[in-house]
């Protein structure tokens, strides 16, 4: 016997058959190339459980230094300090020599208790200023980030005046981290903040890789710790 099934029922059949293959496929990667400090698009790679590649330039300076030093800043408190570094408030108290009581001052230079890690900082960069869990996202000095092509006189020049580098630059928002500052970010290492982004605001950061397919390989990094160092010793 010959069965008909009527057209509404056809398209309700195709409508949830693609549904469910839509819900059992794997989600692939969108590009990851975010800007400079120009106005065009900003995309981003979304690859759970995958970490959408690596920053090429990293070397053995990825991990947080064993012994820091942290000045405080409008707001601190000692509970937050000791977040901030996976620390315990009874070791500040300790490695501080700090009485009970203790009120934190604005500039005051408190010593990290040793986190187990270790990182050979340039001389002169031991203290952190200010503690950041941002977003990473990676650019290039090419059209897919900047809208520039090789012939134009800014192309890979920075915010700053200087050229772009891998391993060196990154893009801030320079209301929240000054331009020149210093930074390790965690899992990555030192870099410098010389470029900025219509898109890079708040906590964000865009890190420079020459390679464009690396850089959309990067993808995103979220709640990704970042240590802004001031420099002093």
């Amino acid at each position: 016997m010959k069965i008909t099934v009527s057209p509404p029922i056809t398209r309700r059949l195709l409508l949830i058959t693609m549904t469910l293959v839509s819900l059992l496929l794997p989600v692939h990667s969108a590009l990851a190339v975010p800007l400079s400090h120009d106005h065009s698009a900003d995309y981003t790679c979304y690859m759970p459980g995958h970490n959408c590649g690596g920053d090429a330039a990293s070397t053995d300076d990825s991990e947080l230094p064993a012994e820091i030093r942290y000045e405080v800043r409008s707001g601190d408190t000692l509970y937050r300090i000791a977040r901030s570094f996976g620390v315990r408030v009874e070791d500040l108290y300790a490695v501080n020599d700090l009485p009970d009581t203790q009120k934190l001052t604005v500039g005051q230079v408190l010593d990290i208790p040793p986190l187990g890690a270790s990182l050979r900082l340039p001389e002169g960069e031991s203290v952190v200023s200010q503690v950041l869990t941002s977003t990473l996202t990676a650019y290039t000095a090419g059209a897919e980030s900047t809208g520039k092509s090789p012939g134009n006189p800014a192309y890979g020049i920075t915010y700053s005046g200087s050229r772009a580098e891998e391993g060196r630059t990154i893009a801030v928002d320079p209301d929240l981290i000054p331009i020149g500052s210093t930074v390790f970010i965690d899992g990555i290492g030192l870099r410098k903040a010389e470029d900025t982004g219509s898109a890079i605001q708040g906590p964000r950061i865009d890190i420079f890789m020459q390679d464009v397919k690396m850089a959309r390989q990067f993808g995103v990094k979220k709640n990704v710790k970042v240590y802004v160092l001031s420099g002093e010793s």
